[in-house]
């Protein structure tokens, strides 16, 4: 257990000195691909989420394993984000990747990781999708349609990417203004 802990926050420390030197080059990029995505899965707390549970929300799914150190690296960034979208119809939903219940509880609360861990843990989301590479993340409109995607940290913190977001939630809630505004119409 000690083992585990010291060699696993070691790995956390390293990773975040190491790799802010590999500046990241991913971005944001249109989903062109057609179909109909969606998941069930169990969180740490055996609650089970499914995607149209999120309908009315921006959703952002980021793919992730506790053995790579990309998607440890991107963490920080992704909890920032939550708070700096605190208010908004936003929200991340983090897809561990293969792992057990038990080590993804246990790294969770060694780097105090607070976003929505869901647990696929046979990888059959991650197929399902298409995934390739880890991290891999996909923007969901308030339809449920997915509308961005990224392979690797686009840097969650750059003018782009809170851009293409920000656009995401200005159209759900100009959506839901609309439609709003219309039942209010039609009343007598």
């Amino acid at each position: 257990m000690k083992t585990f802990r010291s060699t696993s926050l070691t790995l956390y420390l390293l990773t975040g000195l190491l790799l802010p030197l590999s500046a990241s080059s991913a971005e944001l990029e249109p989903y062109t691909a057609t179909g109909e995505y969606g998941f069930s899965l169990p969180d740490l707390r055996d609650q089970t989420h499914a995607l149209p549970n999120y309908k009315g929300k921006v959703v952002l799914i980021n793919f992730w394993a506790s053995w790579c150190p990309p998607c440890i690296y991107e963490m920080p960034e992704l909890t920032q984000l939550k708070k700096q979208m605190a208010g908004k119809p936003f929200e991340i939903l983090a897809i561990n990747v293969g792992e057990k219940k038990y080590k993804v509880r246990k790294f969770t609360k060694l780097i105090n990781f607070e976003l929505p861990v869901l647990l696929d843990t046979r990888s059959q989301t991650f197929d399902s999708w298409g995934v390739k590479t880890l991290p891999t993340s996909f923007l969901v409109d308030a339809n449920g349609q997915v509308r961005y995607w990224v392979r690797g940290n686009p840097g969650w913190k750059y003018d782009y990417t809170l851009s293409v977001i920000n656009e995401l939630i200005t159209e759900a809630t100009t959506s839901a203004n609309l439609n709003t505004s219309t039942l209010n119409e039609d009343k007598p």
